[in-house]
């Protein structure tokens, strides 16, 4: 191959975390809603309607009062940007961490759980944010498929997969795979 074919080729570059930053802080994104960075590119976070933010308010509070029963220090919160060096930024629907969110985006090493909803979005995130997650390191990555009304539960990242996984119907209990005592009771799915 020449220099000249190299050139020819489509190139389209892939932001860092650093990158997305200093873009957001710019004002780069001010004319959209929001936006993530996911494996390099940003994207523009779509509607959310009545199938997925009812089920995401649900699961945020069951998981917020399963970690106040535990008494851990854990909290749930919603729709935090978390860094994923070293191309995303993701922002959940739900996630478990160890500390209170207080300024900037949450790290990634204080990320217990991180929840998806499903409402349209099944197949990328079982895919691309499943291997995201676990190439992050993220130990336990829950779906919560709002048209099959189950839970995949995945957890033992490993490379860009998760070495176990299980999938819980609503109206079960889904156990934490890594949280000791973390339990979710799912009849209001």
């Amino acid at each position: 191959m020449t220099a000249q074919d190299a050139l020819a080729r489509p190139f389209t570059p892939k932001l860092t975390v650093d990158d997305y930053l200093l873009l957001d802080r710019s004002g780069a994104f001010d004319a959209y809603a929001k936006t993530e960075l996911i494996d390099g590119a940003v994207v523009a976070v779509n509607a959310q309607f009545s199938e997925h933010f009812t089920v995401k308010t649900k699961v945020l509070l069951a998981l917020a009062e399963a970690c106040k029963r535990l008494g851990s220090g854990l909290q749930a919160w919603s729709e935090g940007s978390i860094t994923m060096p070293p191309h995303s930024v993701p922002e959940p629907d739900v996630f478990v961490t160890t500390v209170e969110p207080v300024r900037g985006p949450v790290a990634l090493e204080t990320v217990a759980l991180i929840v998806e909803v499903a409402s349209t979005s099944l197949s990328d995130d079982l895919g691309v944010m499943l291997r995201i997650y676990a190439q992050a390191g993220v130990p336990e990555y829950w779906v919560a498929d709002v048209k099959a009304r189950v839970i995949h539960q995945m957890w033992a990242p490993s490379g860009g997969a998760y070495a176990e996984r299980r999938v819980v119907a609503f109206g079960d209990r889904v156990q934490s795979g890594t949280i000791d005592g973390l339990g979710v009771d799912t009849a209001a799915l």
